[in-house]
């Protein structure tokens, strides 16, 4: 069957893992003109990440619902593809629309390392080690300049829209609402119908505490002076905590 008789998405929410994706495709299923595919699984789809060797169809059918509505769908583990993964999304897929979500990348990861090691194992905190949690906090270990220049390489500024995790408590309808214009759907709405204030997928509610802090400070203290020259007042709140 050729390309362009699938039905392929017209927006990826690519990332970041533990930045409220879910919160986000969560509110946006809820607009009229969006529809949002789920995976078989965690119901996140993961087809550029876990289900690559699966035919093209296999994906095309995850979105046979949509009717006319702009499709797309969720997969946080997206942002850290290969250069040749994300350019295989460029052929599929040259116009795609693009979501990434940031947040202070110390909080981040320290949650999804948390999620790893306990809501996924069942364990408790006092039953990790200092190596196995350090261990874990290389591997979830993400530099969201890298992110966004790799995906750049193959998409135009045009195309990406970057969100802010701290504007989902300090001003989730104008996120919202950057988010529909982006994508195209009508963005003049009752965002309080919405539920702009429940909260999807909890973390795991353990303080950031030392020697960790001090650790990942070091790690990401360069990566955070990169992202303020970037973006400026948008990140002020991670380069005051973290001071």
């Amino acid at each position: 069957m050729p390309e362009a008789a699938y039905t392929l998405p017209d927006f990826l929410i690519i990332g970041a893992p533990k930045s409220a994706t879910w919160w986000l495709a969560s509110r946006m299923k809820k607009h009229p003109q969006v529809f949002l595919a789920r995976g078989e699984h965690s119901g996140e789809v993961k087809y550029f990440t876990k289900y690559f060797h699966k035919p093209l169809s296999y994906y095309s059918d995850l979105f046979k619902d949509a009717g006319n509505r702009i499709k797309g769908e969720k997969s946080p583990h997206y942002c850290t593809l290969s250069e040749s993964r994300i350019q295989s999304i460029r052929d599929l897929m040259p116009k795609v629309r693009l979501i990434l979500i940031l947040r202070d990348p110390i909080e981040r990861a320290w949650s999804e390392a948390l999620v790893a090691l306990l809501r996924d194992t069942g364990r408790q905190f006092e039953q990790l080690g200092e190596a196995e949690l350090t261990t874990m906090l290389n591997k979830v270990q993400m530099k969201y300049s890298t992110v966004i220049d790799n995906w750049l390489k193959f998409f135009s500024e045009d195309q990406f829209h970057i969100c802010f995790f701290d504007d989902i408590k300090n001003d989730p309808a104008s996120l919202l609402r950057n988010v529909f214009r982006h994508i195209g759907a009508e963005a003049q709405l009752d965002y309080q119908q919405l539920g702009l204030q429940e909260v999807i997928n909890r973390g795991m509610q353990i303080p950031l505490r030392q020697p960790y802090r001090g650790y990942l400070y070091e790690t990401y203290a360069s990566e955070i002076d990169t992202l303020h020259q970037r973006f400026g007042a948008k990140i002020l709140p991670w380069v005051v905590s973290h001071s």
